[in-house]
């Protein structure tokens, strides 16, 4: 790479901050939804008098901030932009607007995250670059405290609740971006024998084959009732701490917060306790206390089934995210052997695509 590459390189790396600021502007309006809408090559006039027709005239938008925000998603790729500033709906664009999760994914992504990010280095410095972070002593929990807020030590769900956000965040975890395949095939292609460890718990009538901690709205029990039509709602139990998730057919529902003291794990000897893009919201600290709360119901037949993104550097990004956010953050195989270990727990089957999620059963040491 030559000196003038490096350079062009280097500044439009540091300077994504202030145009990735604009992301909530552009979801905000509906800019996407109007530039697909529109279905043709439009000037941010156009996209402007496109808005104003659909929603309004009082929503307070301007001309040019019409232009720069779509400028500024041209940059970012979310958008084409053509000659004399002319734009263009393009396959991300078309994606944000058919997987509506994605625009709240993006919000969130560019709003609590990049408000955290903003503080990271301030944050490290006023602690003498105490690392990691732990829960609630997070760079955006700092951002908070630095703006004289009273909620500044409350978990960042609990601040995303108080900012009216929390709604939008749980819309964003129902897509996550689209994951596409389902999850038992997703496994499956990893080598994970789910159709025999479903088949032999039909056949040994187990009462509860899966418990989905932290399940959202059940798209993951619902893939596998879909998979497996045999399983019925006794066998599998959707576990949430917010009870205001809304009926989900097919499943058995139940509130159960793991951060509360003396609140154990309500069912036992489940055949597996589903973790899903759950640890790495979690310090290792925070985590070790949920494995063993998990650990304490299990059966020598249980397992905990895990998946988040494989760490590497396509999911870097993330995994900064949630080390902002939660002192959490994505974890290599040593990691997870190691969280296991302290939990009284092995891992028994570990499988880490180059993309997507990795898939980490662990199981209980027997004496």
């Amino acid at each position: 790479m030559s000196f003038p590459e490096a350079r062009k390189k280097l500044l439009q790396t540091v300077t994504l901050a202030p145009a990735l600021g604009f992301v909530p502007v552009a979801v905000h309006f509906h800019l996407f939804d109007c530039l697909q809408l529109i279905g043709k090559p439009a000037t941010s006039q156009d996209v402007y008098d496109h808005h104003r027709k659909h929603y309004g005239d009082k929503t307070n938008l301007s001309v040019q901030l019409t232009d720069d925000t779509l400028l500024l998603m041209g940059a970012l790729g979310l958008v084409d932009v053509l000659p004399d500033d002319v734009y263009l709906a393009n396959d991300v664009t078309k994606f944000l607007v058919d997987m509506p999760s994605s625009q709240h994914g993006a919000l969130h992504f560019t709003s609590e995250i990049l408000l955290g990010s903003a503080f990271l280095m301030r944050r490290l410095v006023e602690t003498d670059f105490s690392y990691p972070f732990q829960e609630c002593q997070t760079p955006f929990q700092y951002a908070y405290e630095s703006m004289g807020s009273e909620i500044s030590r409350e978990h960042a769900y609990s601040i995303m609740g108080h900012t009216g956000r929390l709604d939008s965040f749980n819309t964003f975890m129902t897509g996550k971006f689209g994951r596409g395949e389902t999850m038992p095939n997703r496994v499956r292609n990893l080598g994970y024998d789910l159709d025999g460890l479903i088949s032999q718990s039909l056949q040994a009538k187990v009462p509860t084959v899966f418990v989905d901690i932290g399940g959202g709205r059940g798209e993951l029990l619902l893939e596998l009732k879909d998979t497996f039509p045999k399983l019925e709602a006794d066998n599998l139990v959707l576990q949430e701490y917010n009870s205001e998730i809304g009926e989900v057919p097919g499943v058995t529902e139940m509130s159960w917060n793991y951060k509360e003291e003396g609140h154990e794990q309500p069912v036992k000897g489940a055949l597996v306790y589903s973790l899903a893009f759950v640890l790495h919201n979690l310090s290792d600290v925070e985590a070790v206390k949920l494995l063993r709360k998990i650990a304490a119901a299990m059966s020598p037949q249980s397992r905990i089934l895990i998946q988040e993104l494989t760490k590497n550097t396509i999911s870097a990004t993330t995994h900064a995210a949630m080390i902002i956010m939660y002192g959490g953050r994505e974890r290599k195989s040593a990691e997870w052997k190691d969280l296991a270990a302290d939990a009284g727990l092995t891992v028994t089957f570990e499988a880490y695509p180059p993309v997507g999620e990795c898939l980490v059963e662990m199981r209980k040491i027997l004496n």
